[in-house]
């Protein structure tokens, strides 16, 4: 089947900043039938196979659509690069989820899509994040995860917690950028506001 890709579209959400959504979309007659992808921890939407799996879903009928967390770290110029170190530093479970949700609520409305049938995937952190908005949004059908994590309960302990509480910042080393990826200490105090409702599990 064939299909049509719109790329790096610009959403603006007032709750956390704008960023940028990628849609495939089948040249087919009725409603679409929408899947929402949802990526990891140091991830975003052109990593990996995600440009494979997204070609994949159109071809099989699915108005699919994979978008980059608007704190993940990269910036609308930047899509693929982690360029803008201080949204990852100021990014938290809360922001993901209001991205996620705004995505939903953007693209449930489109005339294309069928909005009885919404699916949400999310790999290893976007799939916590998923299990956490599909709990709790009435629109979403179906819920797929590639490798969650089953906490979303992940920070330092010990002596490198209080560091992290002292100073204010830690620092996640990034393997294959080799950069050094900060989490300013508002990470853990909305987790610590808010961890009834991070529970994935």
């Amino acid at each position: 089947m064939k299909f049509t890709v719109e790329k790096n579209i610009v959403l603006e959400n007032p709750a956390t900043k704008s960023f940028l959504v990628d849609a495939f979309v089948p040249e087919k007659e009725g409603k679409l039938p929408l899947v929402i992808f949802a990526h990891g921890y140091k991830g975003y939407k052109n990593w990996g196979a995600w440009n494979l799996m997204a070609e994949k879903f159109a071809k099989n009928g699915f108005y699919f659509v994979k978008f980059n967390f608007s704190h993940n770290g990269t910036s609308l110029d930047n899509p693929s690069d982690f360029a803008d170190l201080e949204s990852f530093a100021q990014n938290n479970y809360s922001k993901e989820l209001s991205d996620l949700n705004f995505v939903i609520e953007h693209f449930s409305k489109d005339n294309r899509v069928d909005a009885e049938h919404i699916t949400l995937i999310g790999h290893s952190r976007g799939g916590g994040i998923s299990i956490i908005s599909a709990s709790e949004n009435s629109k979403i059908k179906n819920l797929i995860t590639l490798a969650s994590v089953d906490t979303l309960k992940r920070f330092p302990v010990g002596e490198k917690l209080e560091e992290w509480k002292n100073q204010g910042v830690y620092y996640n080393y990034n393997s294959r950028t080799k950069q050094q990826m900060p989490h300013h200490i508002q990470f853990l105090e909305d987790y610590l506001a808010n961890e009834d409702r991070f529970s994935v599990e």
